[in-house]
């Protein structure tokens, strides 16, 4: 009876035992120039729980690593600290 139950818990709840990290990719507006690339990238550095951030003043936009139960809303919050309007373009679930 234990294994009936403990396979229809694995079946109900998949994401909690396969938890990896996500790729978020952010659109950053009115980025200018590298001094603003540093401060976005400390800033989101600085968010506890970020496993890597990395942010192109080239294609306007920051990448960060993080858990996939990590809310984004706190990169986005990071990203306002700085003076700049950040906007969720894409969220890719890294592969083991």
């Amino acid at each position: 009876m234990n294994k009936y139950l403990w396979l229809v818990f694995l079946l109900m709840f998949p994401a909690s035992a396969e938890a990896g990290n996500i790729s978020v990719i952010i659109d950053v507006e009115g980025m200018s120039c590298s001094l603003c690339v540093t401060a976005i990238n400390q800033e989101l550095r600085k968010t506890g729980g970020v496993i890597k951030a990395k942010t192109s003043l080239k294609t306007r936009q920051a990448e960060v690593v993080v858990s996939e139960d990590f809310p984004t809303q706190l990169l986005l919050e990071a990203v306002a600290k700085t003076g700049y309007v950040g906007k969720i373009a894409d969220i890719r679930r890294i592969p083991e």
